[in-house]
């Protein structure tokens, strides 16, 4: 959970340092809004998709795939029940990627705004916690926040459109520049929000030797996971000045995302390109095998996109890739999981009982134990809605095609997994699904992109006091 979030949602609590408590009421901001945000949002894709004008020629689509289609758009997802380029024109792939684009603004941006739309005012300490979370040594106010924020939105996708549309113009000079353009701009959105969707019929398969198109696909999806507040810091971070003052610093939170990244990357490629050399990497060359590796490994933050067949890899693969979904992006940003942080901090919590401490302390800083009794929580409860939805979709799949497929019971798993966690890989299971399972999915995607918000709503609460301590007494664990 992204600290500064619960600090934006507790706005005008006490007094802000100039003006007194007494001219400004308290005024809670309702954070409920941004799951029915996402209702209405879903509500008007689905309307929107259904419509017969929003389909290719002699093409339709059911209520059920439009809500389908709709709840995975908005919700950063990519799981897809029908071929979307066989199935949209050109406006139901705009509808699509304005979908993807309001949906993939993220937990932070959403928290900001509604702040600011309310009118609530932040206390100073507050203030000072946006303040460092930018790093910069000024004032930050939350305005400044959501500008900078809608800026890096806007740099960022503007920046990776130039540059696919760039690679595909050169590749094939043949086709009009409009469509290379519609093209780039697609599939820039659609990776920065950890989407996953493509309006190729075959998906980014067609780029499997396009390795430049896979590198800033990759960059793309990367930036888009480790978080809104982590580039906005980046920004203020001059590593190469040697006055501290003039350099700025890098909160906690931005250094723990990055190494994060980067270390889960690095391993995903790894475990990737050793399972599957003898598999979906065996007829590659060297430098496809490396580039399908990284991409793999990138694409499992929560983006969805693949360029081998996700159901000819082997189990192991499979098992990783659960294990990498499950785990997500960073705090605050688009993609979905239990967050790389909140890993962390499970790792760090063993560590510490491991040596027999009462507290964690790394990098010269120590956390309060309350960030290891919410992460516990998330992914516990995270866990459950898992354990859940894989025992309703082992019910309603029951003798049905999704249930017979290569993998078995382990490509349903994948599949709950990639909803909950907004990821959007599949090994094939989607198109097979039954009414009832296309619900399971549609609600598990649903979750997976709200339940966070419900948890900061819930925990920007002032916490319970203690009335009465009891006395202290021991259990026996492990």
């Amino acid at each position: 959970m992204d600290p500064t979030l619960v600090y934006l949602m507790e706005g005008g609590r006490k007094s802000t340092f100039r003006e007194p408590m007494a001219r400004f009421p308290r005024k809670d901001t309702d954070l409920r809004l941004i799951p029915l945000g996402f209702v209405v949002l879903i509500a008007t894709g689905t309307l929107l998709l259904v419509l017969p004008w929003a389909h290719q020629p002699g093409a339709s689509l059911s209520f059920l795939d439009a809500l389908f289609l709709s709840t995975s758009a908005a919700c950063v997802t990519g799981l897809s029940t029908v071929n979307v380029a066989e199935t949209f024109n050109l406006f139901g792939q705009v509808v699509l990627l304005m979908l993807i684009q309001l949906g993939g603004l993220g937990i932070l941006t959403a928290g900001i705004l509604l702040v600011l739309v309310n009118g609530s005012r932040l206390t100073f300490a507050d203030e000072q916690s946006i303040q460092a979370a930018v790093g910069k040594q000024k004032r930050a106010r939350p305005f400044d926040v959501f500008i900078y924020a809608c800026l890096f939105v806007l740099i960022i996708e503007v920046t990776g459109a130039l540059a696919l549309f760039l690679s595909l113009s050169k590749s094939h000079p043949g086709i009009p520049p409009g469509r290379h353009l519609w093209e780039a701009v697609f599939h820039a959105v659609s990776a920065f929000c950890n989407a996953g969707f493509s309006i190729y019929p075959e998906g980014l398969l067609r780029w499997n030797r396009a390795h430049d198109r896979l590198l800033i696909t990759s960059l793309l999806v990367i930036a888009g996971g480790i978080g809104l507040m982590t580039l906005i810091n980046l920004r203020y971070y001059y590593f190469w000045r040697r006055d501290p003052r003039k350099r700025g610093s890098l909160t906690l939170q931005s250094k723990v995302s990055l190494v994060s990244a980067a270390g889960l990357l690095v391993a995903g490629t790894v475990v990737c390109w050793l399972f599957e050399i003898g598999h979906t990497l065996k007829h590659a060359s060297g430098i496809e095998q490396l580039s399908w590796s990284f991409f793999h490994s990138a694409m499992t933050r929560t983006a969805g996109f693949n360029t081998v067949d996700v159901g000819a890899m082997d189990g192991p693969t499979l098992l990783v890739t659960i294990g990498l979904m499950f785990i997500g992006g960073a705090p605050g940003s688009m993609a979905g999981g239990i967050k790389s942080v909140t890993f962390v901090v499970l790792i760090l919590t063993a560590w510490s009982a491991l040596r027999r401490r009462d507290e964690i302390q790394f990098w010269h800083r120590r956390l309060p134990s309350r960030v290891s009794f919410v992460a516990t929580m998330v992914s516990l409860l995270s866990a459950v809605i898992i354990v859940a939805g894989f025992g309703l979709m082992l019910m309603a799949e029951q003798g049905q095609p999704a249930a017979q497929t290569r993998h078995g019971w382990l490509a349903m798993v994948y599949e709950v997994v990639s909803a909950f966690g907004t990821v959007g890989l599949s090994t094939g299971v989607t198109p097979l699904l039954t009414p009832a399972g296309k619900g399971i999915i549609i609600a598990l995607m649903l979750t997976g992109r709200i339940a966070p918000l419900m948890l900061a709503m819930y925990l920007a609460r002032p916490p319970a006091p203690i009335r009465v301590r009891h006395p202290r007494e021991e259990l026996a664990v492990g």
